[in-house]
């Protein structure tokens, strides 16, 4: 089925290529893993399905000849009565595979990232589904978690990413990138507009929220080096309260005054991620002739919300298409530069572990000696 540009939405599934779909949902989201995907379709004549198309199967999904999605079907459900045929395939993305299964381990490890990633996923049961990954920044790769049976293979994952100061997403392709979503943002030139009165406009619906509960004028953290020395940062944000907020947070990981300072920043940043956002609807699936994305900036403006127009960040997105309303894109959007990466980790075991060796190495040459 062929839309206002020439353009067919197609599943393929084992294999097997449909075309004619009457509704699709598929989200994407940089801080909600395993987002949902649904297509269904309602036909006079029953469709005959082959014996590949069936839970479990490889699915792809493309718009005109743009890949945007990699999974496997959750489920196929097929209905019948006299009026006609309906089929529905729907599932989650491929990092509801990564949730579901266990790291395959029977006893606690400690494992990098690197590590984590090509062993139980490229090489291990997830080969299969999983297409490559990419790191930005590999300079703290050599930090390394503990993993428990038991334990998911997307958290260890997280873990591991986390301790390097990265964040873990996917693509459309099945490539996991570990990194910063917004570090080669694109900015789309395009800008999204709701103004009263405007023939321009290309935003549908749009609500902007404000929260403060969160957010506090005057932060400190405190915390204690390894010598047992006090450790204090504070920090204070511009906000619209009238009145002081003040938060103390203890972090017994903090070590240093550089990392009070960036736990500082992030508390700030993570307060303010939450306080501001807004929703819009878009009509279509593509802006800048590209098909909507997370990790975008966009320029928003209008005159019917009194602060929404700003700079935001697409946190998440839903491609939509109905009988009835067509294709619209749902967005979630979060101020720019309001985003925050996981602190670094550094490993302070290595260090310890040396001293506690020469303490008793010294030990046992007093009791020799005696």
């Amino acid at each position: 089925m062929l839309d206002n540009q020439d353009k067919v939405i197609r599943l393929i599934i084992g294999g097997f290529e449909i075309n004619t779909w009457d509704d699709a949902s598929i989200d994407s989201a940089i801080d909600t893993p395993a987002e949902q995907w649904s297509f269904s379709l309602f036909s006079d004549d029953d469709l005959e399905l082959p014996a590949s198309v069936k839970s479990g199967a490889k699915v792809q999904a493309y718009y005109g000849n743009e890949l945007i999605l990699t999974s496997t079907a959750d489920a196929v459900d097929e209905g019948c009565d006299r009026s006609g045929y309906a089929l529905k395939i729907s599932g989650r993305d491929l990092v509801g595979q990564l949730i579901d299964c266990s790291v395959p381990i029977f006893n606690g490890r400690q494992m990098n990232l690197e590590e984590l990633i090509n062993k139980f996923v490229l090489s291990g049961d997830m080969g299969p589904l999983f297409n490559n990954f990419k790191i930005q920044n590999n300079s703290w790769l050599k930090n390394k978690i503990s993993v428990e049976p038991g334990e998911s293979l997307w958290d260890a994952i997280v873990k591991a990413a986390q301790v390097t100061g990265q964040h873990v997403w996917l693509e459309p392709d099945a490539t996991l990138v570990i990194g910063d979503p917004f570090k080669n943002a694109y900015q789309a030139e395009t800008s999204l507009q709701l103004i009263r009165y405007s023939d321009a406009n290309n935003v549908l619906d749009a609500r902007y929220t404000e929260d403060v509960s969160n957010v506090f004028t005057d932060i400190k953290i405190l915390s204690q080096d390894a010598k047992g020395q006090h450790i204090l940062a504070i920090g204070s944000a511009e906000t619209q309260l009238n009145h002081k907020r003040l938060k103390i947070v203890s972090l017994s990981d903090v070590e240093t005054k550089a990392e009070a300072d960036a736990a500082l920043e992030k508390i700030k940043k993570d307060n303010n991620l939450q306080a501001y956002s807004m929703l819009a609807t878009v009509p279509d699936w593509t802006l800048d002739g590209k098909v909507w994305s997370t990790g975008w900036y966009i320029n928003f403006e209008t005159n019917r919300l009194s602060r929404a127009t700003a700079k935001w960040a697409v946190v998440g997105r839903t491609l939509t298409l109905s009988r009835d309303n067509g294709k619209k894109t749902s967005l979630k959007l979060h101020r720019q530069g309001d985003w925050a990466q996981p602190l670094l980790y550094k490993d302070p075991q290595k260090s310890t572990s040396k001293k506690s060796k020469k303490t008793k190495t010294a030990k046992s040459d007093k009791e020799e000696k005696k």
